[in-house]
């Protein structure tokens, strides 16, 4: 079941999409800040929550078509970075996928702008922006979470982009 959520792109507005075995809601994002969640409003998970990235589901949840470019593929705990080749930036669209547990938020920034970002929770949320090629103009992303956090990211450039 998917669930739409929104996230502020740079100069756009990008569609944010969560995957989780609850009930779902989607709340609104607000400018310079997103939101996301999953669940089950309130009721205690019984999903066992990971303590390593590798103990994460993978953010890729079915096969990438045939010519798709994989730019990224990460994963940490807390704060991080990447910088995107530059064909990034020549793209019409890229597509981060990514999954996080943990008390906290994960946001994807880029000169100081987000571009997606999630509720982390229990890790069994798999979450995906596309971010327009207006917000490609800055290929250096940072991952912002508290330390606690854990994630695995994936980013990719369509077929054709």
């Amino acid at each position: 079941m998917k669930l739409p959520l929104l996230a502020v792109g740079l100069s756009a507005l990008v569609l944010v999409t969560a995957c989780s075995g609850g009930d779902h809601h989607s709340t609104p994002a607000t400018h310079g800040a997103s939101k996301a969640t999953t669940g089950t409003d309130g009721a205690p998970s019984s999903v066992q929550t990971p303590t390593t990235p590798d103990r994460l589901p993978d953010p890729v949840q079915s096969s990438l078509p045939v010519g798709t470019k994989t730019l990224y593929t990460g994963s940490g705990h807390g704060a991080g970075s990447v910088t995107l080749p530059a064909s990034a930036g020549k793209a019409s669209s890229i597509t981060a996928m990514w999954t996080c547990a943990g008390p906290s938020k994960f946001n994807i920034t880029a000169a100081g702008k987000t571009l997606a970002g999630s509720q982390c929770g229990d890790g069994s949320g798999v979450f995906t922006a596309e971010i327009p090629h207006a917000g490609m103009h800055e290929l250096a992303w940072k991952f912002s979470a508290d330390n606690s956090v854990i994630w695995r990211i994936v980013v990719i450039q369509p077929p054709g982009n």
